[in-house]
């Protein structure tokens, strides 16, 4: 069999860009892994992100209804002490006015 140059060059060709394919693929699988990756990586910090998030708008209208609560609390309390206040000043002026000074 006689040597045929042509066709040992297009076997070494072939050959070349058989392996540049297949470090290609492994590379563009290497590639999506990492993407995949790092895709997931973002999506479970947003997650965190948003749950503390929630918390502290959940934590933010506790504390606010807390306040809100002890303030009309207090509210409550000086309207108790007005109407006290009132009821003696009614009961100073009544009995004021049943003994004039004249009198």
């Amino acid at each position: 069999m006689k040597f045929d140059p042509s066709l040992a060059s297009f076997i070494l060709a072939f050959i070349g860009v058989l392996s540049g394919w297949v470090a290609w693929w492994f590379t563009k699988l290497k590639l999506d892994q990492e993407k995949d990756i790092h895709r997931s990586v973002l999506l479970a910090t947003e997650d965190v992100n948003e749950k503390r998030d929630f918390n502290h708008l959940l934590n933010n209208y506790k504390q606010m209804s807390e306040a809100m609560t002890f303030g009309f609390n207090e509210l409550e309390e000086m309207v108790r002490e007005n109407r006290l206040e009132l009821g003696e000043i009614k009961s100073y002026l009544i009995r004021n006015q049943n003994t004039s000074p004249g009198e």
